[in-house]
Parts: structure tokens; C-alpha cells; sequence
């Protein structure tokens, strides 16, 4: 091999000389532990390029095609299957993804393909079962299996599924020759052109037989026509990796399983976890273990400088092992924390088979292997075997089996019902839930789902429910607090019953709960506001933000309101601080909608003119949402001055945080504003001293020198702390078992941390530990509950508090809360108020709210995907248009529209809906009858671009005019909760928030 070329100025890239190819074949693990350990940029000159290895860096490289370019010279997968889109950049890569996208869609995978998939398995698990124990699973079912599903896919009908997995292995042994075989060469050449001859053959015949495959696809795309040697290229890089990786993907899943007995249990009784063995198995072995990527500048990556043209290997088998991100990361478990894997690719490239790949082995290839096969194992004498690194696979696999079930009992119902045919009674516990906050009602949600035969007691020590939604979130808030809607209809659930106004240690003790229930759940929350460890800090106008929304919210055991003065200093950068400044800054006639406390907000914030917002980081580092700092830059009377930041660190699109901080500073100043807010990085307070005049002097260091703030009063907005009746130390529980019989939810569980919808995704998985140790404890469902103390609230109690605040209501307030407990209980007794029907716990999941059309922008699906299923939960009220065929004068403002929006690379709008996003900036339209809900999509491994390209969208109708309502939804793409599942929920809340149109 060539030496490398001189590195630019700087660390040169250490060698990694006692690399070879037969060792990274064999174990490559071992090494690449190993070089992530010196830097994770090591030149190998067995492979002849910079071998990229650990997570950091693999994933910059994905981030900035720009300097990391696919379009490599001289490559290898060029050579062996010509140029396809894996191999070219932007714009180039993207016309071609396109023309290839529809048939991947999710909603193609889901009418057509899923359907596919399950004929083809029950096929070729029919013939390996035929061939008897001893079978291969890899060469006998997952290898024909995934053949055959992409030759119908691709629809190359001139093939066998035996040609289909020759042309693949010769294709993907050329792309990964790096030791330059001659022979490899050869076999691949003559793949090659045999693929060619069928292809050509296949354009012709879908000219006149159109169908759902690619090639009958390719030839209907209205506004382009790829070259006819960009699809012989593209339709082999498909062959290649469209088979070898679903292929490798489940025999390495199906090894996983079979060696970690306890795990496979864990899934065969819950098959809900599917996905998770799915996503689990890409991490530990990625089937795509190297790529290749090339310098377009001289540039440093992870500290090595390396120069232009440098050819490089980026090694996600390695990078998903990093141990800076995974906790024992060479260990298989499914119930590791999700974090975003590499292996299918991240930015432009990510892998356009992503949907197909999910569907044919974690919704049918897998489940109906186990589900068919009893008894399913290795065989000991004839050991399976793995290798690769390159691409990395089980090379051979004999298993046998003890029994199989009828083919006809395989299927969806079949899975629904594996403990029931296996002898496994369901549970019927009875479950005590501490806390009706977010985190104990979403944790009740989870336990109705996932044991449908429990019966939940939910206890809190207030007469109302809610908790952190009624008490905690901002008042002017209301499309977040709308969450209770859905916990109205849990309560609706004769199997869930409130016990309001019952204190844990006063009504009943923690040892009487577990003797009347099988299981208990402490949700009670970290209510106190952690203190500012500086000296001052307890001086008597240092106030903490909780009870600042507290006393916002009417909550009743808060009073002693306190009368801030003109000049306030608020410590901290994240959601509460902006909380904070905008209920402090917000104009009283802009508070429509909301439930604030209008007397205590008056005497409150009513003096305050001048408010500083200090954070010790800089923009980039802050922890605000973006949103929500837009939000505080659109309010009228408010103008804003920026210290301290570095507005130029990072360009314009590339930091959403960054981005929001530049808009409140290109807004300007007003002199004529009601309120200034002086926003200040890089300060960390150092004191708190009282003056003379009787003001405070807060005192803050830089790191280039002091500065100190006069104030008349400071809020602390550093987080949240346990107070004395905590019943645990909330974090010490990561699982959410404290021993079997007692759990942790929500911030008891994770310390003071995660937002609503966080607690959502947890309540999930608790469930599931719950349902397993209740599935033990053969005695579950004989406990007997507790009997309601004289005292206590039920939810009709709860209805008629609802009605009375609500009758109470202020012109323009949503509701007027009762401000003490026996104002509460009184309300909660007077049978004299009519309570309304309520909605059945069965009810339909969307409420209509009038004709509603559903936009989508997506990359590679997702998004269309997400706003079908939306569309299907509102019947006959909604349709579904593409943003890529939408004009902004489409809009009717008659209509209520939902924004499903993906996130393209690191931070742009998706590529189709451009044109309609550059209308809005270019053209202004007037769209000020417009209301709108957006629900962004995108990935936290992009920290700083998350939901970027919704946000755009956002900010772009918003200057047109429109009216954004309700809770701005996120879906993490990384995350283990159903893109679908997160919406459905989201549009629950926000259509009860529609505002009422404005009228002409």
C-alpha cells in the first residue's frame, strides 16, 4: 500500500501498522477498541486509508458532506457496481434518492410490502423446517427470505432469489476488496453484467405491465428521467446492500436471542420488544461495518489533522461500540438505554431502506421464525460462525428445534397471544400510583396497555389530579397543560379510580400500601427549588421559579406572594427561566386562552421593567428550547439586548439555539417597550450581596472579568431538589424498581430531569418491569385495595372543582382556580353543581375540531407515514397534502392545518418542501387567518438541529401571519416510542387548544 500524503499542520494521524485485513475479518472488536482508545483517527496502510473508529467523530463525518465527500475517487464501490447515489453528494445524491423513495416509503411498506414479507416467510420457513434440525437458518431462511423479498421489491422477475444473493455477495465482496483479489474482481464483473442484462431486459417488460415495484416506478416519475447507467448503478448498490443487511440483521439478531436465554424469555412473553432486539442487534454488530468518505479540504477530525484528498474508512461497527456513549457497550440487552445507533447512516445518506429493513425483520422475519419454531437453538456440535468487517454477518448457523407451531397460527394474532398458548396466565394486580401528576398518569396509561386485567388505585395528596400539568407548567402554556384531556378519559376507566386529597405518611403509610396492593408506584415528583450555592443566596428576595409558577397556577398550599420590583435578575438559561420571563414580560391583554392567576400576577410582576437573564454558557450550550426563546423575541412591548455572545461561533442553520439568540438581537431596540430583558452569557454568579438603598448587587465572573447586576429581586432557575417528605432519593433507581412490589416514576426515578413527553417514553418501560414481576408473583390480583378515607376526593370530586373554576372564569381566562384546599374540597362536595356526560375511556382518541388538513414535509417517509395515520384518527375531518405540492395560497384559513415536518441533514428543511418554505420567505404571503399545530421529526443525536427544519417552517408561516396553537410536538427518531403513537397523542392535546378563527 502507498504511504498517506502529507497531513496538513498539526497532530499528524497515528499508524496503525499491526492492523491487517485477516484479523479485522476474523474479530475486528479487539482492534477497534483499541484504536478508539488512541484517538479514534489512526492511517492503516493494510486498508490504505484513515480508519475513522470512534462515535464522535464517525458521526462529524456524516454531519458535513461538504468536507467529507461520498464522491471519493478512485473508489472501490464505484468500481464494483458503478456510481451510484451512495457516492455522490448533494444535489447530485438527492435527485437520485428521490426518484428511488417512494416505493421505500413507510406507507408503501405498510399497503404493500409488509404483506409481502409475511408470504415470503411463511414460504421459507416452510422449507427449512422441511430440511429438519440441522438446517441453516442463515443460508435456509434468512438469506432466501431477504432475496426474495427484494427481487419483488425491485422487480427483476427475469431472477431467482438464488441470482439475487449471487449477484449480492460478488457485488459487496468487490465494493469491501481492499486486499485487491483478483478473483473477487472477476466475480464481480461478471455480476456485473449479468445484472445489466436483466435489467434491460425488466425496463422494457414494466413499460407495458406497470406494477408497485422500483422499476415500474423509475419509468412514472413525472419531472425526471435518470440516465439508464445511474439505475443499473443504483439498482446494484440495492442489491448490495438491500440484501446482505436485513440478511445479517436477523441471523445476527436470532444468535443475540439464542445465547442470552433471558432476554429471548423477556421478548417472547412481550412482543412489543421486537423493535428493540431490531435496533439493539444494528448497534452491537452494524451490518455496514466501513464506508467510505474523502477530504474536500485540510481539516481536523478528533484532533488529527488530515489533508485534503485524504481517503478515509468510517467504521460504524465501531463507532455503535463506543464506550463514551454506551454503557458496556460489547454487551447484547435490549433494555439499554436507547440511544441514536450509526448503522444506518445519519445527515444525507441515511439509508433509504431503513422502513423496508424494520418491517422485514423486526415486524415478520423475526417474530415468525420464533413464533413458528419451538424450542429454537443452537447446536452445540456444530457451532454457528460470524465474520466480516467490512460487512459483517453470521457466515453459518445450524439450529434445531423441538416442535413447530401450525403455520396458520404465525401472524400478528398469533404473537398478541404467545403467553397464552404457552400456559402464562395475565396478570390481574392491583396497583397503588402515588402521585396523579404526568408521570403517575401516563404510568397508569402504560399499565392499562400492557396488563389490560389490572385494576389502579391513583393517590395524591391534593383534592385535584394533574399535579406538575395543573401546578408546574407555565400558565400561559396551555397547549402542554392540554395533556390532561387524555388523563381525563383514563379516569373514565372504571378499572382506575383517583384517591384525592390522601397524603402518603398522614392517611396511610407506605407499609400499609404494600400489604393492600400487589404492586405500589411512587410518583410523587422533586418539588423544591434547588438553591444557588453561592453566599446570599437565602436573602429574602431571592425567590425560586417553582414557587414563581406555583403562585402563577393558584396553587393552594403556596401564599405570601411577593412584589418583584422594577429590576429583577433571573439565574439560569433553561425552559423554567424562559418560563419566567415570559409570564414577568407577556402584556395582560396577552394572556387570553390561559389560566393565570390575574390578582397574584398583578401584584407579582405588575412593578417589573427591566429583567436580566444570565446563564454561565454560551448559546450553544444553553438548555432552553429555541421555540420557546422565539416565542419570548415575538412579544409585543418587549425589546432585548445581547451580552456575551459569540454570535458568529456558528453559521446561521447549523445551531437552532444560536439561531434564536441572533433573532432577538437583529430585532433591535425600542425605546418606547414596556419591559427591557437583557440576555447574558458566560457569567457563573459568584454572590449575593444587600445595598445600601436596600437592592441586591448579584455579583457574576466571566472568565475574561466580573460583572456585577443591580436588582430588586432575583429568581433562581438552577433546577429542582427533594424536599423533606420525599418517601425516596429521587435517581438512586435507574430501572424503576426499588425491590419487586415497589417502583419509582418520573423524577423520583431520573433525578430532576426530562419533560413531559420524556416521562411518556419511561412510563412505558416501567410498565413493562411491573407486568414481568407481576407475571412471577403467581398470587397477583388478590390484595385488597384501599377503602377511601372520609377526607378523600374521587374524580367526580375533580369534575365538579373543573366546572366550578371554569363557570368562574374571567372574560378571556380559561378558568379561575380555587386558591385554597378548602375552597377545593367544598367544590369537590357540592352535588348542587350538574356535572356534564363524560367522555368514555374508549372513546375515539381524536376529537374532531372542524375540517383539518394534514401537511407533510419528509426526507425518506416518515413524516407521510405520520400524517396518514393522523389523517385516519380523524376520519372524514381531515386530508393529507405534501408540502412538495402545496402552494402557500393552498391554504385555507377555514380550515385548521397540522404541520408534520422531518428534518433534513444537520438542520434543514426537508428537500421537498423547499419550494413551499422559499415561497413563504421570498413572497410573504399574507397568511394571518391561518391557524396551525406542528409536530417536528428528527433525530437528538443532531443536538444542535434537532427539529430544525419544522422550526423553520414555523418561523416562516408565523411571519406570514399565521397562528401557531397549542404544544409544539417532537419525535425522536433515536427514541423508543412510535413516531405514530407520539403524534396521536400530541394532536389529542393540541386540538383541544384550536383557537376560534378570526374573522374578517
Amino acid at each position: 500500500m502507498a504511504a498517506p500524503a502529507p497531513a496538513a499542520p498539526g497532530r499528524p494521524a497515528p499508524v496503525a501498522d499491526w492492523v491487517t485485513i485477516p484479523d479485522l475479518f476474523r474479530d475486528p472488536f479487539p482492534i477497534f477498541e483499541r484504536l478508539r482508545a488512541e484517538g479514534g483517527v489512526h492511517w492503516v496502510p493494510q486498508v490504505g486509508r484513515y480508519l475513522v473508529s470512534s462515535y464522535e467523530a464517525v458521526h462529524a463525518t456524516e454531519m458535513d458532506q461538504e468536507t467529507f465527500s461520498a464522491n471519493e475517487e478512485g473508489s472501490l464501490q464505484i468500481r464494483a457496481m458503478g456510481h451510484s447515489m451512495l457516492r455522490r453528494d448533494d444535489p447530485e445524491h438527492y435527485a437520485e434518492r428521490k426518484a428511488w423513495q417512494p416505493v421505500l416509503r413507510p406507507g408503501a411498506v405498510k399497503r404493500t410490502w409488509t404483506g409481502v414479507f409475511e408470504r415470503n416467510a411463511a414460504r421459507y420457513l416452510d422449507e427449512m423446517v422441511a430440511k429438519g434440525p440441522g438446517a441453516d437458518l442463515i443460508w435456509d431462511f434468512a438469506a432466501p427470505y431477504a432475496a426474495e423479498n427484494l427481487r419483488e421489491i425491485l422487480g427483476l422477475y427475469n431472477a431467482t432469489q438464488e441470482d439475487m444473493q449471487r449477484w449480492s455477495q460478488t457485488l459487496i465482496n468487490a465494493t469491501g476488496n481492499y486486499a485487491d483479489d483478483p478473483e473477487v474482481w472477476t466475480a464481480g464483473e461478471r455480476s456485473f453484467d449479468e445484472v445489466d442484462d436483466a435489467l434491460d431486459e425488466m425496463m422494457r417488460w414494466h413499460a407495458d405491465h406497470p406494477d408497485h415495484s422500483l422499476l415500474s416506478s423509475l419509468l412514472r416519475i413525472p419531472d425526471y428521467e435518470m440516465p439508464l447507467e445511474r439505475v443499473r448503478a443504483n439498482i446494484k448498490m440495492t442489491i448490495g446492500g438491500g440484501l446482505n443487511e436485513p440478511r445479517d440483521a436477523l441471523g445476527v439478531a436470532a444468535w443475540a436471542l439464542l445465547t442470552h436465554p433471558e432476554q429471548r424469555a423477556a421478548v417472547e412473553a412481550d412482543p412489543a420488544l421486537w423493535p428493540a432486539v431490531f435496533d439493539e442487534t444494528l448497534r452491537w454488530v452494524a451490518p455496514i461495518g466501513l464506508y467510505s468518505r474523502q477530504t474536500t479540504r485540510d481539516v481536523d477530525l478528533a484532533g488529527v489533522s488530515l489533508p485534503a484528498g485524504a481517503r478515509l474508512g468510517i467504521c460504524p461497527l465501531s463507532a455503535n461500540r463506543d464506550e463514551t456513549v454506551w454503557a458496556d457497550a460489547a454487551a447484547f440487552d435490549v433494555r439499554r438505554e436507547v440511544k441514536p445507533h450509526l448503522a444506518f447512516s445519519k445527515g444525507v445518506h441515511v439509508c433509504l431502506g431503513a422502513w423496508v429493513a424494520r418491517a422485514e425483520v423486526a415486524a415478520v422475519g423475526l417474530p415468525r421464525l420464533f413464533e413458528r419454531l419451538r424450542g429454537l437453538d443452537l447446536v452445540p456440535e456444530d457451532p454457528a460462525e460470524i465474520g466480516g468487517w467490512v460487512f459483517r454477518g453470521m457466515t453459518r448457523m445450524p439450529v434445531r428445534w423441538d416442535a413447530q407451531a401450525p403455520p396458520e397460527r404465525t401472524g400478528p394474532a398469533a404473537s398478541a397471544s404467545s403467553e397464552h398458548v404457552a400456559g402464562a396466565p395475565e396478570p390481574r394486580g392491583r396497583i397503588a400510583i402515588v402521585g396523579a401528576g404526568p408521570a403517575g398518569c401516563f404510568t397508569a396509561q402504560a399499565l392499562r396497555r400492557t396488563l389490560p386485567g389490572c385494576t389502579l388505585d391513583v393517590l395524591d395528596d391534593l383534592p385535584v389530579p394533574y399535579g406538575l400539568v395543573r401546578y408546574g407548567v407555565a400558565a400561559d402554556h396551555q397547549g402542554t397543560k392540554s395533556v390532561a384531556r387524555q388523563f381525563d378519559r383514563l379516569f373514565a376507566d372504571p378499572a382506575v379510580s383517583f384517591h384525592g386529597n390522601t397524603r402518603l405518611g398522614t392517611h396511610v403509610s407506605l407499609d400499609e400500601l404494600r400489604g393492600a396492593y400487589d404492586a405500589v408506584v411512587l410518583a410523587t415528583g422533586v418539588h423544591g427549588d434547588a438553591p444557588l450555592p453561592v453566599p446570599g443566596a437565602g436573602h429574602p428576595r431571592v425567590h425560586g421559579a417553582g414557587r414563581i409558577t406555583r403562585l402563577l397556577n393558584g396553587h393552594p398550599d403556596e401564599s405570601g406572594v411577593p412584589e418583584l420590583g422594577e429590576e429583577v435578575v433571573v439565574v439560569g438559561h433553561g425552559n423554567v427561566a424562559m418560563d419566567v420571563v415570559r409570564l414577568v414580560a407577556r402584556r395582560a391583554e396577552d394572556l387570553d386562552g390561559t389560566d393565570v392567576d390575574d390578582v397574584t400576577r398583578e401584584h407579582l410582576v405588575g412593578n417589573v421593567r427591566v429583567v436580566h437573564v444570565v446563564g454561565r454558557g454560551t448559546p450553544e450550550a444553553a438548555r432552553f428550547d429555541p421555540v420557546m426563546v422565539r416565542e419570548i423575541a415575538g412579544m409585543t412591548g418587549v425589546t432585548h439586548r445581547v451580552h456575551g455572545a459569540d454570535l458568529g461561533a456558528v453559521p446561521p442553520g447549523k445551531d437552532a439555539r444560536l439561531d434564536a439568540v441572533r433573532d432577538l438581537a437583529a430585532a433591535g431596540e425600542d425605546d418606547g417597550a414596556r419591559v427591557r430583558v437583557e440576555w447574558w452569557f458566560g457569567l457563573a454568579p459568584e454572590r449575593i450581596e444587600g445595598t445600601a438603598d436596600g437592592r441586591l448587587a448579584v455579583r457574576f465572573r466571566s472568565p475574561a472579568d466580573a460583572v456585577t447586576l443591580r436588582a430588586d429581586d432575583v429568581v433562581t432557575a438552577v433546577g429542582f431538589a427533594a424536599d423533606a417528605g420525599s418517601p425516596v432519593a429521587p435517581g438512586a433507581y435507574e430501572d424503576g424498581r426499588v425491590e419487586t412490589g415497589l417502583y419509582v416514576a418520573g423524577w423520583l426515578r431520573t433525578g430532576p430531569r426530562g419533560t413531559i413527553p420524556d416521562q411518556r417514553t419511561h412510563a412505558r418501560a416501567l410498565a413493562a418491569t411491573i407486568a414481568e414481576d407481576l407475571r412471577v408473583a403467581r398470587h397477583a390480583g388478590t390484595r385488597p385495595g384501599l377503602a377511601r378515607h372520609g377526607d378523600a376526593t374521587d374524580f367526580d370530586g375533580w369534575r365538579r372543582i373543573d366546572l366550578r373554576e371554569r363557570l368562574g372564569a374571567a372574560p378571556g381566562r380559561d378558568r379561575a382556580k380555587l386558591r385554597t384546599r378548602a375552597e377545593l374540597l367544598a367544590a369537590a362536595r357540592d352535588v348542587d353543581l350538574e356535572l356534564p356526560a363524560q367522555e368514555a375511556a374508549d372513546a375515539a382518541r381524536v376529537g374532531a375540531a372542524g375540517p383539518v388538513t394534514v401537511l407533510f414535509g419528509t426526507e425518506s417517509g416518515g413524516a407521510e407515514m405520520v400524517a396518514d395515520d393522523l389523517r385516519r384518527a380523524l376520519a372524514d375531518e381531515a386530508e393529507v397534502r405534501d408540502l412538495a405540492d402545496t402552494r402557500p395560497e393552498d391554504l385555507d384559513p377555514a380550515r385548521v392545518h397540522v404541520v408534520v415536518c422531518a428534518t433534513y441533514g444537520d438542520g434543514e428543511v426537508p428537500t421537498s418542501a423547499r419550494p413551499f418554505h422559499r415561497a413563504l420567505v421570498e413572497r410573504r404571503p399574507d397568511l394571518s387567518g391561518l391557524r396551525y399545530a406542528v409536530f417536528g421529526m428528527g433525530d437528538r443525536s443532531y443536538t444542535r438541529t434537532y427539529s430544525r427544519g419544522s422550526e423553520l417552517v414555523d418561523e416562516a408561516l408565523a411571519a406570514c401571519g399565521g397562528r401557531r396553537f397549542g404544544e409544539y410536538g417532537r419525535h425522536d427518531a433515536g427514541g423508543p416510542v412510535e413516531a405514530a403513537d407520539a403524534a396521536l397523542e400530541w394532536l389529542e392535546g393540541v386540538l383541544a387548544q384550536v383557537p376560534v378563527p378570526v374573522q374578517a
